[in-house]
């Protein structure tokens, strides 16, 4: 745990650990922050949990006594299509030109293999397919472990670029997106703008609506892997 210290950036201040770059306390208009703690299944008011299998076990669940509460979503070995997530089933308040940050605490207890996609961040409408979604402004990982950064507004899109951050099973890891300049969408791991000299515009739709969105998914097979997510914090200023 480092020392706090505070930022004021397009009219919003937020405190944010000097360690770890956790931004623990965003003070905007509009805000939202789910931190996983309590009973040990997602409460249905806040989201939509993703659990697609035929045989195999891919319920998303509060994982049992880790500290500071953990959203566990699972991939097994069963051969067949696969998704685990949670998202907010298509309701979409969040807008893109409102100042909007996304931060998440992510981990991979173990790192998707053969066909498995992980993806985490803001999207449009669901698919069970990460490259079919229409609008998506997210992280993006496979089985080599290897961090890329994805943005598409339907009109703009910059896929699958490098950040040069590689996961390791186990490891936590705070991830920002922060879209204030909607011309120039940053990306962020542990406080360091990756992906920096690829420019994200999603200027083409200003109002865009998005929501959080967290999935691993494998089309067959019997790939698996499991994300784990410490945290969800969304802000922006109130329209």
């Amino acid at each position: 745990m480092g020392s706090t210290k505070s930022s004021f950036r397009n009219g919003i201040l937020a405190f944010f650990d000097s360690l770890t770059h956790e931004r623990v306390l965003p003070v905007a208009g509009c805000m939202f922050k789910e931190d996983f703690l309590g009973k040990d299944t997602i409460p249905p008011e806040r989201f939509t949990y993703i659990d697609v299998s035929s045989a195999g076990n891919t319920t998303p669940i509060i994982a049992a006594d880790v500290a500071n509460g953990v959203l566990r979503l699972p991939l097994d070995s069963t051969s067949e299509a696969q998704e685990s997530g949670v998202y907010w089933n298509d309701q979409r308040p969040l807008v893109l030109n409102q100042g909007l940050v996304c931060e998440m605490g992510i981990s991979l207890q173990t790192l998707p293999t053969l066909l498995g996609i992980g993806v985490w961040g803001l999207a449009g409408n669901k698919n069970a397919v990460a490259d079919t979604v229409a609008e998506s402004i997210w992280f993006r990982v496979d089985g080599s472990g290897a961090i890329t950064v994805e943005s598409d507004d339907t009109a703009n899109e910059q896929a699958v670029i490098s950040t040069g951050v590689t996961f390791t099973a186990g490891q936590k890891k705070i991830f920002r997106i922060d879209c204030t300049t909607i011309t120039d969408i940053k990306f962020y791991i542990d406080g360091v703008n990756v992906a920096a000299g690829t420019t994200f515009n999603m200027s083409t739709v200003p109002t865009l609506a998005l929501q959080p969105y967290i999935h691993l998914a494998k089309a067959s097979g019997a790939g698996l892997g499991v994300i784990d997510v410490d945290f969800i914090r969304l802000w922006q200023h109130r329209s």
